[in-house]
């Protein structure tokens, strides 16, 4: 079984969110969020990308 993949069809994506200045500068350090396509669970804000992947995972593995 994909480690992003249960038999539910959950499935994951992540993203990196940096906030930009009218410059295209960075002006904020970077958040992460996941999202399950399937059941459309979302989370962001994680200021640490461990673990947003490990609330991901919890969420693959009930």
């Amino acid at each position: 079984m994909n480690p992003w993949l249960n038999d539910l069809g959950c499935h994951i994506y992540f993203d990196r969110i940096t906030p930009v200045d009218e410059h295209d500068n960075d002006a904020a350090p970077s958040t992460y969020r996941y999202h399950c396509a399937s059941c459309g669970r979302d989370h962001d804000e994680y200021e640490s990308l461990d673990d947003c992947v490990r609330d991901a995972r919890r969420h693959i593995e009930v």
